[in-house]
């Protein structure tokens, strides 16, 4: 029985623009994606049939994350059929009409209903595992067209490093990836409902729009300060309101000496730019130290990680590609 183990990397989104929406109730978007060295390890095992998964805490430190703080333990998501990675793993089965079964080992580092795609990615890496374990030779736009019935985030996931994203978020357009910037995030024990935050969104009763294109452009000159003055999210004020918490820990994360501070997608985490490595440890530390000395309330983990750098992507050079 063959073996194949797979990266799972975890996703910011730069800017996120949240459009009207569309007949079929899913909102247009115009978004910058950025995959981080953050991950969850994803081992695929043959079985004669069926499927199987479990999920078992990672090591964040062995994981793409430089420094960590753990306040509070790890959620796993479930082992069964709710799972993303289970879900892919079944259609593309179906999708082939391959008869063959598999076990799934997910180690997770990606904190859980943060906003960082890590279900999402854990599904990518199923895909991209299955492939190589059966040898289907399946296209990555072909695996994308089985994973956007997973979520959305799955194709930018197959894809990995830096993409401009539309539609619902199949539509990409893959970008070169910026230096490995160090990247902080802050997670904090609570989750929102993404559909819920779409709603609130709706409500509003000016929609917060953002400019994609000048992040596109600042990414382009390889300029940090432009990249940080670039970001935003339409989404973010509303999961705000929703989790007040969110707003005090972002001004302790520019206070600490981050360059912007954005939620990525619907949050709740936040994540922190910063000029370098050395930047990174010393921010890091004025983050942890602030954790410590906070006696009340919800203590989020914090992580300090760098940018994924485009890798494999020869094939996409030039075009934009959906599923």
């Amino acid at each position: 029985m063959g073996r194949i183990v797979e990266n799972a990397h975890a996703k910011i989104n730069l800017t996120l623009d949240v459009g009207p929406v569309r007949p079929d109730g899913y909102h247009e978007i115009h978004t910058v994606m950025q995959s981080l060295e953050l991950r969850d390890v994803v081992v695929l095992e043959e079985r004669p049939a069926g499927i199987s998964l479990d999920c078992l805490p990672g090591d964040p430190l062995r994981q793409g994350a430089r420094c960590f703080v753990e306040s509070e333990s790890h959620l796993l998501p479930p082992s069964d059929e709710r799972n993303l990675a289970w879900k892919a793993a079944k259609l593309l089965m179906e999708a082939v009409g391959i008869g063959r079964g598999v076990h799934i080992l997910i180690h997770k580092a990606i904190p859980l209903a943060a906003g960082l795609a890590g279900g999402s990615a854990d599904a990518a890496a199923v895909l991209r595992g299955l492939n190589r374990l059966w040898n289907l030779g399946m296209s990555r736009e072909e695996l994308a067209l089985v994973g956007v019935k997973v979520g959305a985030d799955v194709p930018f996931c197959l894809l990995e490093g830096t993409a401009e994203a539309k539609g619902i978020g199949e539509k990409l357009t893959p970008v070169p990836s910026p230096p490995p910037w160090s990247v902080l995030l802050l997670k904090l024990p609570v989750s929102v409902s993404t559909a819920a935050c779409y709603k609130a969104y709706d409500e509003l009763p000016s929609p917060i729009r953002v400019d994609a294109v000048e992040m596109l452009e600042a990414l382009a000159d390889e300029d940090l300060n432009q990249v940080a003055k670039c970001l935003g999210n339409s989404l973010e004020a509303v999961t705000m309101q929703q989790v007040p918490e969110l707003v005090s820990w972002r001004k302790v994360m520019e206070g600490a000496g981050s360059l912007g501070v954005l939620m990525s997608g619907s949050g709740p985490a936040l994540f922190g730019l910063v000029r370098d490595e050395c930047q990174g440890d010393e921010v890091f530390e004025r983050l942890a130290t602030a954790v410590k000395q906070e006696r009340q309330g919800l203590l989020p983990n914090l992580y300090l990680t760098r940018f994924l750098s485009s890798k494999g992507n020869d094939d996409f050079k030039g075009g934009a590609w959906h599923a």
